[in-house]
């Protein structure tokens, strides 16, 4: 059996591919994959470890179909795959869900911390020379006990969000639409009462045709003046000229961005200019740890197919 592996990747997960067995052709480089080699190179294997930035597009899936049977996508959503052509060419697609919780979550709540308490001007405010001596005045944030956080979207990473949040203090709400689910460490709550009465919304829904541009002008003007928005999730869950518009508006108090649309964001976007607004580079399963074992997972989910049918 043979295996494409389209990116570098932990080195990990490329052994265990081969003590398996399996021949791997391995693109051991850090940057996507050709689009114009994948499309040559993939019909002769019968399994491919891909990442987000590989767009596994009907192109693709036709040329591949008749020798390729697994998917395993290193990522927790599967937007940049058309699953449901793979499914019809009786293509296996898989994710890497179960690991990415933790980095995710943590990651939510540090860009909430740092965007409340300004962590992006004071570093520039330090670093020009601004400073010259404690000023009650300056930089005022928010205490994050005396705040109401909601979720939007409860499932591994909402929930993980919930629980981390239950040693500030704070008031934690969920909106998960058709799901009723009970949680010790927060409380349900429909749409728009969450967008309405939160002074955080943090986005953690996934990637589909139902939730593209979900946060829109009208849900980001129901949101309180005071407020702020915060995605981890991806970049096209919120319409980014709404939020711009929103932003320069001063409809909210802020935003806190791990994703983007487009992404990554262009030189010269407004976005960029905004003093109440933290963009990180995509960066929510960036630790050593959950790297590899995302990695790790997605290679054994080859490893599983092909040992189970």
């Amino acid at each position: 059996m043979k295996v494409l592996v389209t990116r570098r990747m932990h080195p990990d997960a490329v052994d265990i591919l081969q003590k398996a067995g399996f021949e791997v052709t391995y693109h051991n480089v850090n940057s996507p994959m050709d689009k114009t080699l994948l499309r040559k190179i993939l019909p002769d294997h019968d399994a491919v470890l891909t990442c987000i930035t590989d767009e596994i597009n009907p192109e693709v899936l036709h040329a591949a179909a008749d020798k390729l049977k697994v998917v395993s996508n290193m990522a927790a959503g599967l937007d940049n795959i058309d699953v449901a052509l793979a499914r019809m060419l009786g293509i296996k697609v898989f994710n890497t869900p179960n690991v990415v919780t933790d980095s995710t979550a943590d990651l939510t709540i540090t860009l909430a911390f740092a965007l409340l308490r300004k962590m992006n001007t004071t570093r520039n405010f330090i670093a020009g020379g601004k400073w010259k001596g404690w000023d009650p005045e300056i930089f005022v944030g928010r205490t994050f006990s005396r705040l109401s956080w909601g979720i939007i979207g409860f499932g591994n990473i909402g929930k993980a969000v919930a629980k981390k949040l239950s040693g500030f203090e704070m008031e934690v709400w969920f909106c998960n639409p058709g799901i009723n689910e009970p949680n010790p460490y927060a409380i349900e709550k429909g749409l728009d009462a969450l967008l309405t009465e939160a002074d955080i919304v943090s986005l953690h829904i996934p990637l589909n045709t139902a939730t593209i541009n979900f946060m829109d002008k009208g849900k980001i003007n129901r949101m309180k003046p005071s407020s702020y928005l915060i995605n981890t999730s991806r970049g096209k869950i919120v319409n980014s000229e709404d939020l711009t518009e929103a932003l320069r508006n001063k409809k909210i108090a802020g935003a806190a961005m791990d994703v983007f649309d487009p992404e990554p964001v262009p030189a010269g976007h407004e976005i960029l200019t905004f003093d109440n607004v933290i963009l990180t580079p995509h960066i929510g399963t960036a630790t050593l740890e959950c790297r590899r074992e995302m990695a790790m997972e997605a290679a054994a989910n080859i490893i599983n197919y092909f040992k189970n049918i």
